[in-house]
């Protein structure tokens, strides 16, 4: 029985050896797999010029173990690359996120549907600091991290409008005790994804802090080089 063609992105690409490959894909099948695309750093190989980083690919694999072996590629099937640095930036870090919060072999459309829609966008450069803030918000809401932004932690309530309210990871919101954080406004409107109008940085941090958590504290490698060349 012939193996059926699979849509997928790449998300990260290591050598094995002297002429291979091991990439991290995200299949609208499958979810996330590893494959092994055997000389593919050779330049008569099918698969040369075709696994660069963040490409939309279509391929076939076979194997029942966990890695799969590439047996073709679509080299009709175009793809393009990240634009400039900022998006070259936002693609590693999107893509780190996906590797490290995504378990292996789990199809999941609504985020396949959710990375294609925003990989369309930065294609487009489209991609804005509002723009990668929604997405975190809805990567984290598909896993089954999402924020809950309809009552105070600690009372239960639904949020007021004279109070001001700081954010606990994996908990909710709660009374400031500094005067610093969110307003109930502000917290329906990250909640409907209206954030154009929050404070950037307010908003960094409130995604920053609640992926961190989803991480078990560990720093993404993305973020240590961003802060390095930043510096």
């Amino acid at each position: 029985m012939p193996h059926s063609w699979e849509s997928c992105f790449l998300l990260h690409a290591r050598s094995f050896g002297d002429t291979s490959i091991i990439a991290d894909v995200f299949s609208e099948s499958s979810g996330k797999i590893s494959i092994m695309a055997k000389g593919a750093k050779n330049p008569k190989s099918k698969f040369f010029g075709h696994l660069l980083p963040f490409s939309a690919l279509k391929i076939v694999l076979t194997g029942k173990s966990e890695m799969k072996t590439l047996t073709q590629i679509d080299s009709n099937y175009l793809s393009q690359s990240a634009k400039g640095p900022h998006d070259l930036y936002t693609y590693l870090y999107v893509n780190e996120l996906m590797i490290r919060l995504l378990p292996k072999g789990l199809a999941n459309l609504e985020l396949y549907n959710l990375y294609s829609n925003f990989v369309e966008l930065a294609r487009a450069d489209a991609i804005n600091e509002a723009s990668l803030r929604i997405f975190e918000l809805d990567l984290l809401d598909v896993l089954g991290y999402g924020i809950n932004f309809d009552t105070d932690m600690h009372e239960n309530s639904e949020f007021k409008n004279e109070i001001i309210y700081s954010y606990k990871p994996e908990r909710g919101f709660y009374t400031s005790n500094d005067g610093h954080g969110f307003t109930a406004n502000e917290i329906l409107s990250i909640k409907n994804r209206e954030v154009q109008q929050i404070d950037k940085l307010k908003l960094k941090q409130l995604s920053e802090v609640a992926i961190t958590a989803c991480l078990d504290g560990r720093e993404l490698s993305s973020r240590k080089f961003f802060k390095k060349i930043k510096i």
